[in-house]
């Protein structure tokens, strides 16, 4: 494991990084939302996050250390915002902006953040002048991320002193900051669903993206784009700092449904997105192959025989020639999703991580070992521990413990947390218990098995992983989106026990394409809605090598999903939502 890094601190990631960039002038950032796109160079970021920091350092109220709060999505002003904070030495704190005014005011309330960044996109007109209103009672600072870049609107002080004062300036803050101190508070749900904030020092971050660079060989000719929040740990490493430090450019967009022309519309090298967003594409590829191997046999023995002729075809049909590879994180990818793109020679990596981690562990890049997430990245240890602390080998399960630099410093103001999810070891490397679920192969490959949480308990002592399920499910014709979740039943002699349940949001389209029935019609006649839906379950689940009997689904234990589901700013569903129904 390496434990020597480019950088001490972010602030000198900052500095050092940008003094290497050949072209100040290049593009650093491309936001392409709806109704926004911005462009940022790599010198307006510097100009505009010095600017900010010289701001930040004359409030007399605020001074090293002291926490800066950033609510918002991705904007050219959120980088702005952020960068400038690290140069004045202040601490981010990174807030969801899918929270609700109430979570925000917990989080400045338990960080006790100084200062609130607000975008004026969050949420709504109310939310907006409820934090503006608490902001003002509890003598908070407020400034809003407008329309216009808002250090256009700071106090025009920066002209009446002179550049080398702010350069001397910033160098001070600089040297008062150690590699220990903390860099950055992220707000997250924690290991046990409870929010929490993670205290993630330079170190961590810095070590983390050494052990990134290393593993992705990522360079300043990369392109990198993403759907990726900022605030959330994999946005804020991979996206931002990660291509920051090596001088490539980051294109961030939610306009998901453009992605395969965005990429060879901007000659993206790596896209990195979420498993729900591939497994859209997955079909799409299938269904789109189905219809050409019905109509062309030579398409049909290609794909048989010389699966990769048909990728290539694929590729420059779509004009992909300058994708490396897809990357994807933040939740567990369905190997069937896996082999689609792998059988056909694209490029799918499969990571894991942590915001605990800082957050990137690694990914898998052999395709005989797809369904892993492969071996860890440099500057980061693995290991499988059983209940009773004993390290297991090869093959065994248990909890998949972390450990080295990229551990976090902790939940922030929270011992007893920390203390539960963090150990140090007698060479003083500190472990994390992740909460996750697998085993190591022979040749140190991390195979996901599930999350000790989430584990349904049927009457009989086995246990259910509900991601194995929903992943062999999510392959199943009607089904859109599912989460499966623990079901109560009741015996004759009234014994409650656990059971596997299904919440299914229907895939409309696929259903509407194969059968006689609308979405509309289907709204009105519930039973048949189900009956189709379930019927694609079962003969998923016939097929499925993967799903013991015991974890298979009845038809009884189908719930039938209509709305969207409720979700995280990263795409996952709120799992802890529907477990409680």
């Amino acid at each position: 494991m390496r434990t020597r890094f480019r950088f001490k601190t972010l602030v000198e990631l900052f500095n050092r990084s940008l003094a290497r960039i050949e072209r100040p002038d290049k593009q650093c950032l491309e936001v392409i939302r709806t109704g926004r796109h911005e462009l940022l160079t790599f010198r307006e970021l510097r100009t505009r996050a010095q600017r900010f920091a010289f701001w930040l350092i004359r409030r007399p109220e605020l001074a090293v250390g002291d926490k800066v709060a950033v609510l918002g999505r991705n904007r050219a002003d959120w980088d702005v915002a952020f960068w400038g904070t690290v140069l004045a030495g202040a601490v981010p704190v990174l807030i969801d902006p899918e929270r609700g005014v109430e979570g925000v005011i917990n989080h400045l309330v338990h960080t006790e953040a100084d200062l609130l960044v607000m975008a004026d996109d969050y949420q709504d007109a109310e939310s907006r002048r409820e934090l503006r209103d608490f902001t003002s009672a509890r003598g908070l600072g407020l400034l809003e991320m407008a329309e216009t870049p808002f250090c256009n609107s700071l106090d025009d002080e920066k002209n009446s002193v002179a550049p080398e004062q702010i350069d001397e300036l910033l160098a001070e803050i600089a040297g008062k900051l150690s590699a220990d101190d903390t860099a950055v508070i992220l707000c997250t749900s924690g290991t046990t669903g409870d929010p929490r904030e993670v205290e993630l020092t330079h170190t961590n971050l810095i070590a983390n993206i050494d052990g990134s660079v290393e593993k992705i060989k990522i360079t300043a000719d990369d392109i990198l784009g993403h759907i990726l929040p900022p605030h959330h740990s994999f946005g804020l490493t991979v996206a931002k700092l990660l291509t920051l430090s090596v001088g490539a450019k980051n294109i961030y967009t939610n306009e998901y449904r453009q992605i395969p022309q965005l990429i060879a519309d901007k000659s993206i090298t790596i896209f990195v997105a979420i498993p729900a967003l591939f497994t859209v594409l997955a079909k799409r590829i299938e269904e789109t192959l189905a219809k050409q191997k019905k109509a062309n046999r030579l398409i049909r023995v290609l794909d048989r025989y010389r699966p990769k002729m048909v990728g290539r075809g694929i590729v420059a049909k779509l004009g992909w020639g300058t994708l490396r590879f897809f990357f994807s994180g933040a939740a567990p990818m369905p190997k069937w999703v896996l082999n689609v793109f792998w059988k056909r020679g694209l490029l799918l990596y499969e990571g894991y991580g942590t915001t605990e981690n800082s957050p990137v562990y690694g990914f898998n890049e052999d395709a005989r070992t797809l369904g892993s997430v492969g071996r860890p990245i440099p500057t980061l240890e693995v290991k499988i521990l059983s209940e009773r602390n004993e390290t297991l080998r090869p093959g065994e399960n248990g909890e998949i413990m972390l450990g080295g630099p990229c551990i976090m410093k902790g939940y922030y103001k929270n011992p007893t947390a920390t203390q539960d999810a963090v150990e140090t070891d007698s060479d003083g490397v500190r472990w994390l218990h992740t909460g996750d679920l697998g085993h190591l192969d022979a040749d140190g490959n991390l195979f996901i098995t599930g999350r000790k949480k989430f584990l349904i308990v049927l009457p009989g002592g086995k246990n259910v992983n509900p991601e194995l399920v929903e992943s062999a499910l999510l392959e199943a014709r009607f089904v859109g989106e599912i989460l499966v979740v623990p079901g109560v039943k009741t015996d004759s002699a009234g014994v409650h026990a656990e059971t596997v349940r299904a919440i299914v949001q229907p895939a409309w389209d696929a259903i509407e394409n194969h059968t006689n029935h609308s979405q509309a019609d289907l709204l009105r006649q519930p039973h048949i809605l189900k009956t189709l839906v379930w019927q694609s379950i079962n003969e998923c689940q016939k097929k499925s090598k993967r799903l013991s009997s015991f974890e298979k689904i009845s038809s009884a234990g189908v719930d039938i999903q209509i709305q969207e589901f409720q979700k995280t700013s990263t795409g996952k569903i709120k799992r802890q939502a529907y477990i409680r129904l």
